[in-house]
Order: structure tokens, then C-alpha cells, then sequence
């Protein structure tokens, strides 16, 4: 099917615009159909799931998806542009020159995915869009089924703090894959934290690079370096001893003993060993995740209901943010934001309907109801939240839903807390910038929860960092928060307290503990022991880059920064069980070979086809693949499939290949004319450099003016920031 019959199909179809739900769309059955290689299952893709745009990119046609997260409420789009490789200014492939694949052939079209900021969101795509880093995501996959992943960003939500992380648009963009069958996609790993790359850090962390959770591999390095190399070295790193690192450090004490504080806070901290650097950033990058959990309990009238346990009578009212976010971790299909929103106006209808009448009784279930649908359409919503309250607190107002005893109807009522002056709580994490990635409110409710417990356990003595972690968790669904709150809450403040974290001789373990202090004000001088993204950092800038006396750690950790191309392979497969998936490879004569097509040959189309079609009728399927595919083609004619010479052409396919088989396609008519040929451009580099690169990866290079060879400016002596000399003469040359 041609562009053009696309965008008539696109364009004669009325669709509304109701998005598809960000965190589901391209999993299991939500996407039917999509059967065929890439090129086809991209426009069904965009005839069945896409709105065509009345406006273009570059003079190329764009379409919309609309997606909404439940997790945040965000609507946004994800905008495909379908380039025409001879319209293009830019018809090469540069990302396929840098990582290896520059002797694949020209594609006909190649489809950008792009999701904006979120500032552009509203506004139409410029004709900057191909080159800009600013996007939320943007990938790029050639119609035979290769692509690569241009940048992944965090995408904010307008008027949030929100975030949806990139995390979440990796698995949105790996979902993609997947659904449109793609063949390989290379991402060039250049993400950093603060100033630390990911690739390193989570190299020695866990052995792969943070796109590695996705099936990332190793896929080229520069500078010569190889898988081998890479993989040594990523091992190396990893199994360095922590015990090893301070011994050689002992000539640095100033270091030594830094390096020692941080090694002995998180030791202390963790319930099990740490014996290794990559131990040791496990466990201070496990600080970031998160485990959910949730208690629920049930009431006499069968009701259910959350509640506090274990601090304080039954009737207790716990607060709105501890009732919203127990309601929202019960399998709940709405998002805090929402039951937070009904809560809201539940409290305002109560108190309306109190200052009217002039009394304390409440209003029935049913009145409550019909109220809150005048500004809140979903009475499923409504009918979960009026479920679920019992007796919760927003503010200083106490709403309970009760049995009227006289008409036995349910009721909600709202009044006054009593006034009592609660205790000042000081949690001085709050007042540094940590750069912590829970809200302030978040970190202070878990803290005053957890400060609670130990206040009620303070006549007992000492309380075990475990025995308050498990009663926390009992209310925290997040463990991640309270490990982050644990880990941070030693010499905090509540009243006239201080509360110590200190490690008992006697049974080693951790143990937190009120004492009473004449001046409170002393507390303002006392300071945090530490902070996990500055010992991150210093442990990367120290132990990583500065290694003491050994060459080893040096070289190791700069073939890791050195390896950024990752590349992920899908397997070739169809989910129905009687098609073929053939991999159709054109076999160039021997004279093209010798003279024309001298680079490796460029991977062949995909085509699925029924086990039951004949030799002569697989031809003409991988005839029209190959024009379909690739520039050099738009003329060749099938006239031999490999192989099966002599075979007739009216045989079953089933009876002469296997289901999942490469064929080799023989014909003519390749168009060796055209100068769109090979994605890595007509020219191709004499690259011979003395870190044995023998190809153009993308990193800077000169070129000799005597032999023409290229080398890279960093093996040749040209720092990153000196310009290269007008005149440059290689080493063999200069000696010549």
C-alpha cells in the first residue's frame, strides 16, 4: 500500500480523539491484527489507532495518537512522521553510519515516533523535530525493521509535580517495539545522574547498562573496543572488594577515611553483607525503588474500611493523605488525584449542608450521593469513596460515617477536632537539599508516623530499626519511603526530645531511641551523617575515575564509558502457528559484487507467508517486499529463489524450506545508478586507527592529508578541546 493510499484511508475515516490509556496501550490484546513484518503492521498502525494531522513536517505527513495516564491524568500524543528517503535533505542514516550498520541499503521510509515536551504538547511539530533532544521520546525505526531510540527523557505533567519517569516511556517504547515487530534497535547510551553516567554506574552495579533491563546488549563500542573487552572489565569492576578499596586508599587518609564513613554507614544499614562495590551500590541505588504494600481491615457491618492500627483506639480519624493513599494501593482503578478530589467535595457539602440547617446531625448516604453527582460524573467513583470512609481528618474538621440509630440509614457527619496543641516536629532532611524524589508533605507524614510509634514504644527502652520498619510498613505502603526516612531521621526533634539512631554493642543492630535535651536549640548545629546521591558521587569521582596507584581500575572503568551503542533483537516469529516467517536476502552477481556492491551485504525484508504457496508465488511476495523496502530495488525482478534451482516453481513452499528460514534471493534490475544506496552514505571512510577501530564510530577523528587515512583525534594526541591542525601527517607518514 503506498503513503498516499494511507493518508486518502486516515483522512476518510472520522475518528474522535479519545486517547488510549498510556499505561495498557500495546499490551496483550489491546493491539489485534498486527501479523505482518514492521513496514506493514506501522501503517496498519496508523489506519486503525491514528488521526492524520492537516498540517506537515518538513513537507511529510504526520499523525497523532492520543494517550491519558491513569497514574497522573496527563493527556498527551505520540506523533508519527513518515520521511520519505528521496524527499529527504538528509536521506542517510548517520545513526547507522556510527553503529556498524552504514552498509545497510537505503530504506524507502523511515517513521519517527516522537513525544514532546510537554510545554508543546498543544502546539504542532516544527521542522526542527528531526534534530531537537527535548523530547519526551523520539525514535527512529527505517520500514525494514531496524531503528534506533534517539533520546528518552522524563516527561513532566503540566500543573504537577508528577512525574512520569523514563522508565515508564521505556516500557511504553519496548511495548511499541514489540507490537510492530520490529527486527533490532540501537540506543547510544549517554544518560547521566548529576554528573555521573549511568552506563558506569549501573555497569558496576549490576553488569549492564540501565537500558540493559530491557535487553539492551552490547552492540559497539568505540575506540576499538569490543564485547569481550567490555564484559572483562564490566566484571572486573564489579567484584572489587570494599575491603581491597580502603586498603589501597591507605596512602590517602583524607579519602580513606571518607570512603570508610560511607562504607560503614551503609554496611550498618544493610541486613545483609556488603563485600563488594557492586553490593554497595545495590543497596544504595535500592533507596530509590519502591514496594508496595497495604493493610486492610473489615468492619462489623462487613464494610471495608482503613484504619491505623496499633496506635490508638478504634474510632481514631486518620488523615486524608493516609485514607487517600490507602484507598488508592487497594486495586483501586482511580487515581489519588480523584479520590482526593470527591473527599474535597464531600467536606463541602457536609459543611453546607450543616451551616443551612443549623444542627450536628448528618446527611444520609443517598442525599450525599445525589449532591456530589451534580459536579462528579462517575458514580462509581462516588459510591467507592462513600464505601470506604469511616472517619478520617482534613484539617481541623472530623468527618465519620455512622447508623442513624432511630432510621437506621447510614449518615456522615463533620465537626471540630478538639484543640490540642500537637508537638513540634523537627526532621531536619527537610531542610537540606537532598535532592530526595519524595514531596516534602510525603517525607513529613512518614516521618510523623514513624516518630509516633517510637513516642509510644519510648517507656519500653530501644526499638530495633526492624521492629519500627515492620510496625511502619503496617500503614506506609512504601518501603523505599521508609527506609529513606529510617536512614535520615537520627537526631530529629519532637518536643523536647531528640531522637538518636546508634548501633547496640551488644546485639550489632540498629536501634533508634528518644533522650531528653535541656536546650533544644543545640539541634540547629547538628548536621546530617549523609546524604546517598553525594556518596553516589564521591564513591564514582573517588573510586571510579581516581583510582590510586593501579592501571587496571583506570583502563577498566574507560572501556565501560567507552562502550555507549546498545542494541536490542527481536526474535523473528508470528503468533499463529501455520505461518512462515522468511527472511528474504538478495544475492548480487558476482560482477556487482566485485564492482559495485562492495561493502557487506545489507540484511533482507521479512515476509510472512502460508506454508501452502508455491515457489513462484514466494518470488512475487519477495519481489514487492524489496521494492517496498529499500531505494536500490524500486526495479528488480525476481527470477531465482537460492537454492531451489531446478525445483518447480508450482511446488508447495512448506515441502522445500523451513518455517523460520533465511533464502537467498537471486534477479536483476538493482539500480546501481541511484546514490541513495547505503545508509552510511556514498563515502566510506579508511578508517585504520592505532586503537584498532577500523570503522568511522562516531567519535572524533582527523584525517592524514598524505595517506587519507582517518584516526582519532584522542589516539593521536589532540585533546577534545585543541582544533585540529590545518595540516595533519600521521605517525607512518611523518616517518616516511
Amino acid at each position: 500500500m503506498a503513503s498516499s493510499t494511507i493518508i486518502e484511508a486516515c483522512k476518510s475515516r472520522k475518528r474522535n480523539r479519545k486517547p488510549f490509556v498510556f499505561e495498557t496501550f500495546a499490551t496483550g490484546n489491546s493491539i489485534d491484527g498486527f501479523s505482518g513484518p514492521f513496514k506493514d503492521n506501522i501503517r496498519m498502525f496508523l489506519q486503525e489507532f491514528s488521526n492524520i494531522e492537516d498540517y506537515t513536517v518538513s513537507g511529510f505527513p504526520i499523525w497523532s495518537t492520543w494517550l491519558i495516564s491513569n497514574s497522573t491524568g496527563a493527556v498527551f500524543p505520540l506523533y508519527t512522521i513518515e520521511e520519505t528517503t528521496q524527499h529527504s535533505l538528509q536521506p542517510f542514516c548517520d545513526h547507522c553510519k556510527f553503529f556498524g550498520w552504514g552498509h545497510h541499503y537505503v530504506s524507502n521510509r523511515r517513521y519517527h515516533l516522537v513525544i514532546p515536551a510537554n510545554e508543546n504538547w498543544e502546539k504542532p511539530l516544527g521542522s526542527d523535530s528531526f534534530e531537537i533532544s527535548t523530547h519526551v521520546l523520539h525514535g527512529l525505526i527505517h520500514c525494514n525493521g531496524y531503528g534506533h531510540l534517539v533520546s528518552i527523557n522524563n516527561g513532566v505533567v503540566k500543573g504537577d509535580s508528577n512525574l512520569l519517569s523514563g522508565t515508564d516511556f521505556m516500557d511504553f517504547w519496548d511495548r511499541l517495539c514489540t507490537i510492530f515487530k520490529t527486527r533490532k534497535i540501537s540506543v547510544n547510551d549517554v544518560s547521566k545522574k548529576r554528573d555521573m553516567d549511568l552506563r558506569l554506574l549501573h555497569g558496576v552495579a549490576y553488569g549492564q547498562s540501565w537500558f540493559g533491563k530491557w535487553d539492551y546488549r552490547f552492540g559497539r563500542g568505540s575506540y576499538g573496543v569490543t564485547e569481550q573487552k567490555y564484559e572483562i572489565a564490566v566484571q572486573f569492576l564489579s567484584s572489587l572488594g570494599l575491603d581491597k578499596i580502603l586498603n589501597d586508599f591507605k596512602k590517602d587518609n583524607p579519602k580513606r577515611l571518607k570512603i570508610k564513613q560511607i562504607i560503614g554507614t551503609y554496611r550498618e544499614l544493610s541486613e545483609v553483607p556488603l563485600i563488594t562495590i557492586s553490593d554497595l551500590f545495590q543497596f544504595m541505588l535500592a533507596f530509590k525503588s519502591k514496594a508496595p504494600f497495604h493493610s486492610k481491615k473489615k468492619l462489623e457491618n462487613s464494610d471495608d474500611y482503613w484504619c491505623d492500627p496499633d496506635i490508638g483506639e478504634k474510632n481514631r480519624p486518620i488523615s486524608m493523605d493516609t485514607f487517600v493513599n490507602l484507598m488508592a494501593n487497594n486495586d483501586c482503578r482511580w487515581p489519588a488525584r480523584r479520590l482526593e478530589f470527591v473527599l474535597i467535595v464531600i467536606v463541602n457539602l457536609l459543611k453546607e449542608n450543616q451551616e443551612n440547617v443549623n444542627r450536628n446531625y448528618g446527611m444520609t448516604r443517598q442525599d450525599l450521593r445525589d449532591e456530589a453527582r451534580k459536579c462528579i460524573g462517575d458514580t462509581g467513583l462516588i459510591d467507592f469513596v462513600l464505601k470506604s470512609i469511616r472517619c478520617f481528618q482534613l484539617g481541623n474538621q472530623i468527618i465519620r460515617r455512622s447508623i442513624n440509630p432511630n432510621t437506621k440509614l447510614l449518615e456522615f457527619t463533620i465537626h471540630e477536632a478538639a484543640n490540642k496543641e500537637a508537638e513540634p516536629i523537627r526532621f531536619q532532611l527537610l531542610d537540606k537539599d537532598s535532592d530526595c524524589r519524595w514531596t516534602e508533605r510525603k517525607v513529613k507524614k512518614a516521618a510523623e508516623f514513624i516518630l509516633k510509634i517510637l513516642r509510644a514504644h519510648n517507656g519500653d527502652g530501644a526499638m530495633s530499626r526492624q521492629e519500627l520498619r515492620d510496625k511502619a510498613r503496617t500503614i506506609i505502603r512504601d518501603t523505599g519511603l521508609i527506609d529513606y526516612v529510617l536512614k535520615s531521621i537520627n537526631k530529629s526533634m519532637l518536643g523536647n526530645k531528640i531522637i538518636f539512631r546508634s548501633k547496640n554493642p551488644s546485639t550489632k543492630r540498629i536501634e533508634f531511641a528518644f533522650e531528653d535535651i535541656v536546650d533544644a536549640s543545640r539541634v540547629d548545629n547538628i548536621e546530617l551523617d549523609f546524604n546517598i546521591d553525594q556518596d553516589l558521587e564521591y564513591l564514582y569521582e573517588t573510586v571510579l575515575l581516581s583510582y590510586p596507584g593501579s592501571d587496571s581500575v583506570s583502563l577498566a572503568t574507560r572501556v565501560v564509558l567507552d562502550s555507549k551503542k546498545f542494541v536490542k533483537k527481536w526474535k523473528l516469529e508470528n503468533q499463529e502457528s501455520q505461518i512462515m516467517a522468511l527472511t528474504c536476502k538478495v544475492l548480487p552477481s558476482f560482477d556487482e559484487l566485485e564492482s559495485e556492491l562492495t561493502r557487506p551485504l545489507s540484511p533482507g525484508v521479512v515476509v510472512f507467508v502460508p506454508p501452502w504457496i508455491t515457489i513462484r508465488e514466494l518470488k512475487g511476495v519477495a519481489q514487492f517486499a524489496l521494492r517496498d523496502t529499500y531505494c536500490i530495488m524500486q526495479n528488480f525482478v525476481v527470477t531465482q529463489i537460492g537454492g531451489l534451482k531446478g525445483i518447480e516453481d508450482k511446488r508447495m513452499l512448506s515441502c522445500a524450506v523451513g518455517r523460520d528460514a533465511h533464502v537467498w534471493v537471486r534477479g536483476r534490475g538493482l539500480d546501481l545508478d541511484t546514490e541513495l544506496r547505503y545508509e552510511g552514505g556514498p563515502i566510506k571512510l579508511k578508517v585504520d586507527c592505532i586503537c584498532g577501530a577500523r570503522d568511522d564510530d562516531g567519535e572524533r577523528m582527523v584525517n592524514c592529508d598524505a595517506c587519507q587515512v582517518w584516526f582519532h583525534t584522542v589516539c593521536t594526541g589532540i585533546d577534545d578541546h585543541e582544533e585540529v591542525p590545518a595540516i595533519f601527517l600521521c605517525e607512518s607518514c611523518r616517518n616516511f
